[in-house]
């Protein structure tokens, strides 16, 4: 039995430290035998060092995240750009048809 258990650190993760010798030591107080300590001990250790996050996962989740956000304001910005040129060309094409439009409703109510 090792005195510490080190999950296996991916890249430049920072290790989970679980103490399997003394976890073992207090099993064997309660009456577990060496081999149920043992079994129970590295049963716990496995479930630990696959179940928490290490800073390197949670520094490539922020990293995602990140990228998605710059990603999510880059299209932003394409929308108010497409936007902003549609009111350009709508603004131009009341310009264009303002003067007809006024002088036809003029006709229709009667004002030369």
């Amino acid at each position: 039995m090792k005195a510490a258990n080190e999950a296996k650190p991916a890249g430049d993760a920072t290790p989970v430290i679980f103490d399997t010798l003394k976890a073992a030591q207090e099993l064997r107080k309660t009456g577990f035998e060496d081999r149920q300590a043992e079994a129970v001990v590295e049963t716990i250790s496995k479930a630990v060092s696959e179940t928490v996050a290490t800073k390197a996962d949670l520094q490539l989740l922020r990293s995602e995240f990140d990228l998605l956000r710059s990603e999510m304001a880059a299209q932003e910005n394409r929308i108010v750009i497409k936007l902003g040129g549609l009111m350009v060309t709508m603004i131009f094409v009341l310009l264009a048809i303002g003067p007809f439009y006024f002088r036809w409703v003029m006709s229709l109510v009667g004002t030369p």
